[in-house]
């Protein structure tokens, strides 16, 4: 079937094809898959069209479909006890109020500081292959595999509002990527606030950038982080882009924090809902890291950087944190622009869940293993 002919019984809702899909996830404003199923609510007065799947590889037709459809995503099961129950303790516990303080310094009651973990726990090397190595004055981290040579290198930026280092929760995370995926992972403890600022990062990242991409030049490279460090890995891209480096495969944001300025008006509204991320706490590790700079510079803030020439992007954000409100406004960003997105909305998730072990983390740190994945050459 010529593709023009195949695209418009997309669109009307009459083509049958064979894909995998992903179980509990809702694609919105386009043709999505859900349980199976690919639906069009996108296009007003037609009804849902069913598209059967069958299991192995994505075919010829369904991988001119996912070309096709805009690839919005939507996760709405009711939320497991497991989640609710973490919810609850985060309340109880008042984190939101005792995150970093205005002057940056730990609070006492501060669940950072019990979590805080600059190098991966020794427990771990029972799982992965770790090891350390520097790079000038920055400490890098690498897992990897313990019975496969990987193909696939991902470098990790950790979250921590650009002020603490990496967490015990990351290098669980982490591990299991490994575990789940096969692939390399590189995590730089890269300079943080209030010691340093933006411009230090981006000083030894684009060198250290340059040499992996020249070092691991026949492996698909990655960039991936969490919560500051999504903002920091599409700075970084964007700042790769406009040196004229090599750009990574792909790109995956999870819960990125994308707009130090914190100044979009949606933020106070969802701001009830999240029992985690504290607006005012964020705003002064913003201004640290840009240390003077304009903190809408792309490089602090890449919500206001160019689109155009980015490697494809995967965002994964939960609708309870409060920086799905940018999330949100990224996405539409990216469809003006028509860069290529992947946007992964978890309902009922807060901030960084992916990196937890109940329910909905496991299924989104699946998800993203089953990414990274895709880019390993002896899977295709």
């Amino acid at each position: 079937m010529p593709k023009s002919e195949r695209a418009e019984k997309i669109r009307n809702g009459s083509w049958r094809a064979k894909a995998p899909v992903f179980s509990s996830l809702l694609i919105f404003e386009s043709p999505f898959f859900v349980s199976g199923h690919i639906f069009t609510d996108a296009f007003p007065g037609r009804s849902s069209a069913k598209v059967d799947v069958s299991p192995g590889l994505l075919d010829s037709r369904a991988e001119n479909l996912y070309s096709i459809a805009m690839k919005l995503f939507r996760y709405t099961e009711a939320p497991s006890i497991q989640s609710i129950i973490f919810e609850k303790i985060l309340w109880a516990s008042k984190i939101k109020a005792s995150s970093v303080s205005p002057t940056l310094k730990f609070d006492k009651r501060d669940y950072s500081k019990a979590l805080i973990s600059p190098v991966p726990p020794e427990y771990l090397r029972l799982r992965v292959e770790i090891r350390s190595e520097s790079f000038g004055a920055m400490k890098i981290f690498c897992l990897e595999p313990k019975d496969t040579v990987p193909c696939v290198t991902v470098l990790f930026f950790h979250g921590g509002s650009y002020v603490y280092n990496a967490t015990r929760p990351h290098w669980r995370f982490l591990t299991s990527l490994v575990e789940l995926s096969g692939c390399r992972v590189i995590a730089p403890d890269y300079p943080l606030a209030p010691a340093h600022t933006y411009a230090d990062a981006y000083r030894i990242l684009l060198r250290y950038w340059k040499y992996l991409s020249e070092s691991r030049a026949s492996d698909s490279l990655l960039v991936m982080g969490d919560s500051a460090g999504g903002g920091l890995g599409l700075g970084l891209a964007m700042a790769v882009r406009d040196e004229g480096l090599k750009a990574a495969s792909a790109l995956i944001l999870l819960s990125p924090w994308l707009d130090v300025t914190m100044s979009n008006p949606h933020i106070e509204v969802i701001d009830p809902e999240d029992p985690f991320l504290n607006i005012q706490a964020l705003r002064a590790a913003g201004r640290a890291w840009a240390g003077g700079a304009n903190p809408r510079k792309p490089w602090v803030s890449p919500l206001y950087g160019e689109l155009e020439g980015l490697p494809p992007l995967h965002l994964f954000i939960g609708t309870k944190d409060v920086l799905v409100a940018d999330a949100r406004r990224f996405r539409g960003l990216c469809l003006a622009a028509k860069a290529d997105l992947s946007f992964y909305e978890y309902e009922n998730m807060v901030h960084d869940w992916m990196l937890l072990e109940f329910k909905e983390g496991k299924l989104a740190a699946a998800r993203v293993a089953a990414i990274v994945r895709g880019f390993d050459s002896r899977d295709a």
